[in-house]
């Protein structure tokens, strides 16, 4: 892990400017906002890069299982990228943009009916299963987290090994915490898997390299599943590379459908990657079609700033609820394959749906 904590210590600026990139063989053009960095895909290891770009910032962020991800920092990223992606050692080359992220949050007013899970809870509430959540802020400081075996602590955005909100309206990982997490105490929050280990991962910026990085602290910490309640505006191809390389190593990467009701196309977003786990609403408000593997009611109470309970919804929610349901399915037999897990989730769940 140090490997990676030490990396990124430079001060990024961001302009925005039109241009084009290639994304999934396709030319996207359009006002990006960029950071001084270039992100580059290629088979070499790090030092044999360097002599070939006779270059020395130059840091990897990702370790992928047929080539590598490296960051260059620099302060002319558009020309870099032109100049970079004519080079053949180079599979892959985006100035690192930064999108906005879509938290999946929708409020609702009532409560989540049940799943039974008493079912799940009377075998395991989770022991031994890592769940790492990329989201904003962690409040963990209430009672409702004071059981919770929070493992590893990381903010992507200033490189610390802290993961507490930061800003006013930093509290949507809070929320999808207590959906896995929260305490089972008697109050009207109780986690799906509160007895898992927790993987908090601090990111709002949605910068390309912190994504990146977002997802490979997750791999190095030992995340078995990876909850992403969001998406981001346009699906970059870089992205879609890491975490299809953190699905090859057996972790289970959970993705939230998104609330805009509207069908979710290939090579959209996030949650359109086949190998991920998307999580839609049985609302009208959440996207749908082929890429979505369940769809669950989404009101539910978590817990809020300072330990408050607040109603919270949207596929925010139902995506923390498949992240808790899979970690007591590993917790139960970790002998079982991630693929079988899934078909029988579906199974009960669809059985559970037509009661909602």
């Amino acid at each position: 892990m140090r490997l990676i904590l030490a990396i990124f210590i430079f001060v990024s600026f961001s302009f925005s400017k039109e241009f084009c990139i290639s994304n999934f063989k396709k030319e996207i053009c359009d006002n990006f906002k960029i950071a001084n960095g270039i992100i580059i895909k290629s088979k070499l290891k790090k030092e044999e890069i360097k002599r070939a770009l006779k270059l020395d910032s130059i840091n990897q962020i990702a370790f992928l299982k047929s080539s590598n991800i490296y960051l260059v920092d620099t302060n002319t990223p558009i020309k870099d990228y032109e100049q970079l992606k004519k080079l053949d050692f180079i599979e892959y080359v985006i100035p690192d943009i930064i999108q906005r992220k879509k938290r999946a949050n929708f409020d609702i007013h009532r409560y989540q009916k049940s799943l039974n899970l008493n079912t799940y809870w009377s075998k395991t509430k989770g022991e031994g299963i890592n769940i790492a959540i990329i989201d904003d802020g962690f409040d963990l400081q209430s009672e409702e987290f004071s059981d919770t075996h929070a493992v590893f602590s990381y903010d992507v955005d200033s490189k610390t090994l802290n993961s507490s909100p930061q800003r006013k309206y930093d509290n949507h990982g809070t929320k999808v915490a207590g959906v896995i997490f929260g305490k089972h105490n008697g109050n009207e929050v109780e986690g799906i898997a509160p007895n898992a280990n927790l993987i908090a991962i601090r990111q709002t910026t949605n910068k390309t390299s912190d994504t990146i990085l977002a997802f490979s602290v997750a791999q190095k910490a030992g995340a078995h599943i990876i909850n992403c309640s969001w998406n981001s505006p346009f699906l970059l191809k870089i992205i879609s590379d890491i975490i299809k390389d953190t699905v090859l190593k057996n972790i289970v990467v959970v993705f939230a459908a998104g609330n805009e009701s509207k069908e979710i196309k290939a090579l959209s977003i996030e949650a359109s990657i086949p190998e991920v786990v998307t999580v839609g609403a049985t609302q009208k408000f959440s996207n749908y079609g082929e890429f979505i593997d369940f769809r669950l009611d989404s009101r539910v109470m978590s817990v809020g700033k300072n330990g408050s309970l607040v109603m919270f919804g949207g596929t925010s929610a139902t995506a923390p609820m498949i992240s808790g349901l899979i970690a007591l399915k590993l917790a139960e037999n970790k002998r079982v394959s991630i693929e079988e897990i899934i078909e029988n989730l579906k199974k009960e769940l669809k059985y559970k749906q037509k009661r909602l």
